[in-house]
């Protein structure tokens, strides 16, 4: 009886396993999603207390632009007014009022990544990768990982647009070789999708956390949001 029972046990652990099996296989292994373009792009970005708009009123200011325009006659009465508003801007202030030029701007890199869905479901979240490959090597020289959110129905497109201060790779020149610009080729990796029913797709060689990690940032987004 109990040789019986360890029997059924066994059998049925056999059973489950090889159902969880099948269902891994019958997974699509192409992510449900087409990667229409991929783009990087490198950006120089003024600091947000710098205004350059800004135009001095002390009349020392030359625009190229109205170099050329004729003025009419100026009138008596507005020539003394501009005359006594200049010698008070004079007497209260003696500074520039043009902000300081940066002496070195701040360097973001944008990557992004439009895509079209091509699956049945509504996606949350997309957790994926930009590689790049040296061109000369075939070996991998840089990769950022991402995770984007954007509610995309089937058949619709988006496109998902990160910003960083990391360039698309370090490359480290040994002091006898000449500093040149080696070209690189970009490749997407989808490691996860995530569905508004809260299912997803992980890719064959996404790692184990890629999804849950996915999904807890998509609920902490949501609560910020609420709150």
């Amino acid at each position: 009886m109990i040789l019986r029972r360890v029997f059924l046990c066994s059998t049925f652990l056999v059973t489950l396993n090889c159902a969880a099996l099948a269902q891994r296989q019958n997974e699509p292994a192409l992510p449900p999603l087409e990667i229409l373009k991929l783009k990087w792009e490198r950006q120089v970005q003024l600091p947000r207390n710098f205004d350059p708009s800004t135009i001095p009123t002390t009349g020392v200011f030359n625009d190229s632009n109205v170099r050329n325009t004729v003025n009419p006659a100026p009138n008596p009465l507005d020539a003394t007014r501009a005359a006594s508003s200049a010698q008070s801007n004079a007497q209260t202030s003696s500074v520039a009022v043009f902000p300081a030029t940066p002496a070195r701007l701040p360097v973001f890199y944008i990557y992004s990544m439009r895509v079209k869905n091509v699956g049945q479901k509504t996606i949350d979240g997309v957790a994926w990768d930009y590689v790049f490959i040296d061109a000369a090597t075939n070996q991998e020289a840089g990769r950022h990982q991402f995770l984007s959110y954007e509610k995309l129905p089937a058949d619709k497109i988006v496109t998902f647009r990160s910003q960083l201060r990391s360039p698309p790779a370090r490359v480290v020149h040994p002091g006898n070789e000449p500093k040149e610009h080696p070209k690189y080729l970009g490749k997407a990796f989808i490691q996860c999708v995530l569905y508004s029913d809260d299912t997803n797709w992980r890719g064959p060689q996404a790692p184990t956390d890629s999804c849950a990690l996915l999904k807890t940032q998509r609920d902490l987004r949501r609560k910020k949001r609420t709150a």
